[in-house]
């Protein structure tokens, strides 16, 4: 089972997305409640390598965040360090160090997003840094040059900023057609996430791996419900 967050701070009512926002203390919650119920957090790699050989540890889930928020730096990461837990952070390449354009461009409020430095201590730490494309574009709306400088250039320049492979890539939006999931593949990525509701089973494309999406109310019988939603979604 793989989570999915976007931002880690208290609910911003002017936001387009203010359910995104999972304060510290619901994210806290979530992760010590699956913990409590003897569930196991592992890297993504290794839960999508047991998710896929059909094994019996249903009980073990990743922890992923898309964009690359300042704020999951500055609160969720060190939570998760403390309890000796680690997640993959999907960054926006040319974000880094800078703010949300791309929900700028459509009016919603800006965020920070964390600095390559604080990228790369991430991942010296032990988390996993991957790939959310450049610019955050829809990738099925691009041509062909586009898509491949969004899924493909942006892997290089990653791997230069942070001098170390970048393994897993994360469609924005959850936008993929077959062109764009080739385009991954090509790139030389591992694997890559969707916004799909599911769980990973045999048969779950590498490049096809759904999440639970995890909201302001994401902890307790909330995420326990949409947990069990996604496993009847991937019967």
């Amino acid at each position: 089972m793989v989570l999915l967050y976007h931002r880690i701070g208290p609910i911003r009512l002017s936001s387009h997305v203010a359910g995104q926002y999972v304060s510290p203390r619901v994210f806290g919650w979530g992760i010590d409640g699956l913990r409590a119920r003897k569930w196991q957090c592992a890297p993504l790699g290794e839960c999508i390598e047991l998710g896929r050989a059909g094994s019996d540890r249903q009980d073990t889930f990743a922890i992923t965040f898309d964009d690359g928020y300042a704020s999951v730096y500055e609160h969720a990461c060190p939570m998760l360090a403390r309890r000796g837990m680690t997640a993959t952070i999907y960054v926006v390449v040319d974000s880094l160090g800078g703010i949300n354009e791309w929900d700028k461009r459509v009016g919603d409020r800006e965020e920070r997003m964390m600095s390559v430095e604080q990228a790369r201590e991430l991942a010296e730490h032990g988390f996993e840094i991957g790939c959310h494309t450049l610019t955050h574009p829809r990738l099925t709306s691009l041509d062909d040059d586009q898509l491949a400088r969004e899924v493909a250039d942006s892997k290089r320049k990653l791997e230069d900023l942070m001098g170390r492979e970048i393994a897993s890539f994360s469609y924005p939006y959850g936008d993929f057609d077959n062109r764009v999931l080739g385009a991954a593949a090509a790139a030389g990525y591992a694997n890559a996430v969707s916004t799909r509701l599911g769980a990973i089973i045999p048969g779950t494309g590498l490049f096809e791996i759904p999440r639970v999406n995890v909201r302001w109310n994401g902890f307790g019988w909330h995420l326990r419900r949409k947990i069990r939603r996604a496993m009847r979604a991937s019967v």
